[in-house]
């Protein structure tokens, strides 16, 4: 049998090598995936254990650790002092350098005297210690600072803003102070180095203090010196606190350690969603493997009879072809392996470019673990995908060995009832599903249970498929068939004759476009509600905002009253707080700004009760703290516990507007329990009548007195809500187009296999005179028509299900949009249809190409 094994494989070589193709390109995009998230994620571990890598000892603030790009703690840091590290100093000695830790908001001023910005945002300062030993970064150029006027900068805000070493450069402080350092060095910071978009500028510690308004440091470093161990320096450390209960001392070995346990996800969840894609990419590659073998088996009938006759028994059939899949299969995965390498740079490369994500720069690292996934899945996914043709092959009988010709089967009006009953079954409980999932009041769930409904309504098409595709063929075909003449017709009669073929080689496209419309609806439908929902519930026309971790003065907001072209001028406050042992975001806007800038959906109470002695509460803050309207609730605050009488819930929507707070309280009791520095946000209405360019003229006439401030508008924050949308598609799309890619490698391998199938045919069609360049037509057509049948079930199908989840949203959210980009959709079905066009033209070259009288002959 072996040698039968290989004698099918040279007999059926080009075939099996788009086969092949199909399993290289599903096993490429399945390691690069995991070569790249691999990559990413050693690249931040590196990152984040070099920023500890010379820390032998670390002292901590008990219960008050501060990690590097990770959620910072409800309280910062306080018992940390200048004075600690100075102790700690003094009873050391010489045996250590002992340097404090700390980084808070400090934006940088470009030439202009605007404050830089990378994604909206604004930088921080973090302390650079004088001595090397403790440097947070890596000196690239120049040196680190060594006086209280030196600064340091991160190399890529120096290359964006053409910074050089030696030139004055201003920071703005917490006091709202612009302030001029000497830029010393630029710095390479690892982990930290632009890892959020923000600038960074290193300072020596007392200096960032004092910039940062900080009165302690979030950590104090030590750095051994003579060769003493790590174990030692923190015993010494230990006695020189005297063992304060405050205080957490850990070795560099355990710093290091929690550093990397508690470091932020890498690369948020681009790399799952990569992951949720190659997967996606190898299901539509499993479903072509599985059609490419059922009609190899159904074409060497006569060829498994022989073998029958000769003595070959139904094991060794159903071993033949189980290993000629596993032979493809090992083939195509050790080159997707291989192919994968270079996936994963141009995933590297396209992520960087569609998103806002800051990847880490490096190379892709090579895992033996991953090279071993990808022969491994992609071996197994082939032998299963073969082994129900291989068990068909056991079923021919001897007896066909006997027939002259081998007939082109059709399975017109040979759809069983199980069938029928099975789909039935299937698709009404993914609807019901579906439909359910929409009234969930849990937003993961609900998705979980859309999603189920949706897989089985896919898998009930799929079922139900040779019952489908036939109608939609006809329908699709009828038209161009009354304008297009014979060839046309012929091609539709041809797409029609297996249905349940075309209903197995449409099913990897219907995948992917499936995927595309649902992504596509999705995301048009969040950008629209979000939009509709600023206009409705938060609506204004600019926008004062701070540099992050600043505020805005108190008298901006007085000033911009007095313009008379501004209608309304509010002033918005927040914060973080803690409600029942749980941190919230607490926020406050003036009382007048209800009901014009501020339009809170009110789930129960009212607005008119909402004043001294009492707060309001999201449904979500509400429902978790099982607390309803009238309750009393006490609300931990700088000034003490603060009590006040719930008098309103409110819809939460993560949108532009106050009902993002967990809780809102009026205005005058915010500041009194906080004392805030000033405004975190001014959010300002033109007056009617007042064109843009007045009102533009009117804020920029107080706001540009203050260079650190920037002024945004309700078109700004659109277009940002837009161009994110569209970054997000453009990836989801590209990830899509290998699924869609390989699905039509399936067209093809389909096309080519029924030109060998129907050769004979073919070749009676042009001794009555079908030109060649009808029979490309011919195939043509079919092509068009097979990829259009797959594109419009997929996109329906994604519609379906988007059109579930928009209503889940709402359901949860208190609002959601479904908008169906017509056009987008159309372009997809119109992209799939050319694609199978060009799908068609090898396999319609060589169904021209044959000789009438040879393939005549040949039957």
């Amino acid at each position: 049998m072996p040698k039968v094994v290989l004698a099918g494989l040279r007999a059926d070589a080009v075939r099996l090598a788009l086969t092949c193709l199909s399993i290289v390109l599903g096993i490429a995009f399945v390691t690069g995936t995991f070569l790249l998230t691999g990559s990413i994620d050693r690249a931040f571990n590196y990152g984040y254990a070099r920023a500890a890598q010379n820390v032998d000892v670390a002292v901590q603030q008990t219960g008050l650790a501060v990690y590097a790009n990770t959620t910072p703690p409800p309280t910062p840091p306080s018992a940390l002092t200048p004075a600690v590290a100075d102790r700690i100093q003094a009873g050391l000695g010489a045996d250590a350098v002992v340097a404090g830790q700390v980084k808070g908001s400090a934006p940088l001023l470009d030439s202009n005297g605007q404050a830089m910005r990378t994604d909206g945002r604004t930088g921080n300062a973090v302390a650079f210690p004088a001595d090397p030993a403790l440097f947070p970064g890596t000196i690239v150029s120049g040196t680190g600072p060594t006086g209280p006027g030196d600064a340091v900068v991160d190399k890529d805000t120096a290359a964006e803003h053409k910074l050089r070493v030696g030139q004055p450069i201003s920071v703005v402080d917490h006091a709202l102070t612009v302030r001029t350092f000497r830029l010393a060095g630029i710095a390479e910071y690892g982990v930290d180095n632009r890892a959020n978009g923000w600038t960074l500028v290193g300072l020596l510690p007392p200096v960032a203090l004092d910039v940062t308004g900080k009165a302690a440091y979030d950590q104090i470093n030590l750095h051994a010196r003579g060769g003493a161990s790590q174990q030692h320096l923190a015993s010494e450390v230990s006695a020189t606190l005297g063992s304060a209960p405050e205080f957490t001392v850990l070795t560099g070995t355990q710093y290091t350690k929690a550093v990397l346990e508690h470091r932020a996800p890498a690369a948020g969840h681009v790399t799952q969603i990569l992951e949720v894609f190659g997967a996606v990419a190898l299901l539509v590659a499993a479903f072509v493997i599985y059609n490419t073998f059922t009609i190899l088996v159904a074409q060497r009938i006569r060829q498994v009879a022989l073998l029958r006759c000769i003595g070959a028994h139904r094991g060794q059939i159903f071993a033949a072809t189980v290993a000629e899949a596993a032979l493809v299969g090992l083939l195509g995965s050790a080159l997707g392996v291989v192919a994968g390498i270079g996936v994963a740079r141009a995933l590297h490369a396209l992520v960087g470019a569609l998103t806002t994500t800051k990847l880490p720069p490096g190379g892709i690292v090579v895992s033996g673990g991953v090279v071993l996934l990808g022969m491994a899945v992609g071996f197994v996914v082939t032998v299963i995908s073969a082994l129900l043709p291989a068990r068909a092959a056991t079923n021919v009988p001897p007896v066909e060995a006997l027939r002259t010709q081998q007939e082109v089967k059709t399975t017109h009006g040979r759809i069983g009832r199980a069938r029928i009953v099975v789909a039935a079954v299937l698709g009404v409980t993914g609807i019901v599903l579906a439909v359910l999932g929409t009234g969930r009041r849990e937003l993961i769930s609900g998705v979980q249970v859309i999603g189920i409904g949706g897989g089985l309504v896919f898998v009930a098409l799929m079922v139900a498929g040779p019952l489908i595709v036939g109608p939609m063929i006809w329908a699709l075909g009828w038209l161009p068939g009354r304008f297009f003449g014979t060839p046309t017709r012929l091609a539709g009669s041809n797409a029609r004759r297996n249905p349940g073929r075309v209903a197995a080689t449409t099913a990897a496209l219907t995948i992917g476009l499936t995927l595309m419309s649902l992504f596509t609806v999705t995301q048009d439908s969040v950008h629209v509600t979000q939009s509709q929902w600023i206009e409705e519930h938060n609506p204004y026309d600019y926008s004062v905002d701070p540099p992050d971790g600043q505020t805005v003065p108190f008298q901006i907001a007085d000033q911009l009253r007095g313009k008379p072209q501004l209608a309304h001028v509010a002033a918005v406050d927040g914060t973080r707080a803690t409600l029942a042992g749980t941190p919230i975001d607490l926020g406050a806007v003036e009382s007048s700004a209800y009901g014009t800038l501020f339009k809170p959906v009110v789930k129960s109470g009212s607005l008119a009760e909402f004043g001294p002695g009492t707060v309001a509460l999201s449904n979500e803050t509400a429902d978790t703290k099982h607390v309803k309207l009238g309750d009393p609730i006490t609300v931990d605050t700088p000034s003490g516990p603060a009590r006040a009488r719930v008098a309103l819930i409110y819809q939460v929507y993560t949108g532009n507007g106050i009902d993002w707070f967990d809780m809102l309280m009026p205005r005058e009791q915010f500041l009194a329990a906080f004392k805030p520095d000033g405004d975190t946000q001014i959010r300002i209405l033109s007056a009617s009548g007042v064109s843009t360019v007045d009102s533009r003229t009117a804020v920029d006439s107080v706001v540009s007195q203050y260079s650190f401030l920037h002024t945004g508008s309700l078109a700004e924050k659109k277009d940002s809500l837009a161009g994110s949308a569209d970054a997000t598609l453009s990836l989801f799309t590209a990830m899509l187009g290998l699924a869609v890619v390989i699905a039509v490698l399936g067209i093809a391998n389909t096309l080519s296999l029924s030109v060998v199938e129907r050769t004979r045919e073919s070749a009676l069609l042009r001794a009555l005179g079908l030109s060649r360049g009808q029979m490309r037509r011919m195939l043509s057509v079919e092509a068009v028509l097979m990829s259009a049948v797959g594109a419009l079930m997929g996109v329906t199908l994604g519609v379906g299900v988007a059109w579930a989840l928009e209503e889940l949203i709402g359901n949860v959210e208190g609002s959601a949009v479904l908008s169906v980009p017509i056009m987008t959709l159309v372009e997809y079905v119109v992209v799939a249809s050319v694609a199978g066009l060009l799908a068609a033209a090898l396999p319609g070259r060589r169904a021209a190409s044959v000789s009438i009288v040879a393939a005549i002959a040949d039957a």
